[in-house]
């Protein structure tokens, strides 16, 4: 299941269609978001799962992921949707994104460690995550800014490797700091945004 939902094509209008309709919840928004490593549009329900999103983007062990796109059996008559499904270069996981792990009801947290020994029998790692450890709401926004620029277009390798040694062991107050140093020395700003989001220069 899971390698045939990797292998599922985007719909023509370049969404992956997962195994749930997404929809909108109180305090939510539905939104698309253009992925760089699934080369489409990853249907997200919440701000939390674009967090998630954000980070899975910046993952270098993380080859490819999707949302809603598999049903997980956990008896006979009942299964979960999973919120992710994740390609590693060590094998599959599963994540799910609550508001708040803490406020779980016990029918839910039984049917996640269901899940998470079922996965478990399979070497699927189960992975639960909510606002304590995910990128905050703020840091959230500088860097969907900092993934569009960074890849609006290709960026030269050879301006890379300079900027690279640039930025190297230096330390940056915020991304203004950064770009006056790349336009000091001719280059493209979007680099600036490239080593914010991928190389993680300002900390975040």
């Amino acid at each position: 299941k899971f390698e045939e939902a990797f292998q599922k094509q985007t719909h023509v209008s370049s969404k992956f269609i997962g195994e749930r309709r997404v929809k909108s919840r109180i305090g939510s928004r539905v939104s698309l978001f253009p992925s760089v490593k699934n080369q489409g549009l990853i249907c997200l329900e919440s701000n939390l799962e674009l967090a998630h999103a954000i980070a899975l983007e910046r993952n270098e062990d993380v080859l490819q992921y999707r949302t809603q796109a598999v049903q997980i059996f956990i008896n006979d008559r009942h299964f979960i949707i999973p919120d992710f499904i994740i390609k590693t270069l060590n094998g599959y996981e599963v994540h799910e994104i609550k508001p708040n792990l803490n406020t779980l009801s016990e029918k839910n947290i039984a049917r996640f460690n269901l899940a998470e020994s079922i996965l478990n029998s399979y070497s699927i790692k189960f992975r639960t995550f909510d606002r304590t450890n995910l990128i905050s709401k703020q840091d959230c926004i500088l860097l969907s800014i900092s993934y569009q620029r960074a890849n609006y277009k290709i960026i030269n390798e050879i301006d890379l490797e300079k900027a690279d040694t640039l930025i190297r062991n230096r330390n940056f107050k915020n991304k203004m700091d950064l770009y006056k140093l790349l336009n000091a020395n001719n280059l493209d700003l979007m680099i600036a945004d490239y080593f914010i989001f991928y190389k993680k220069t300002l900390g975040v």
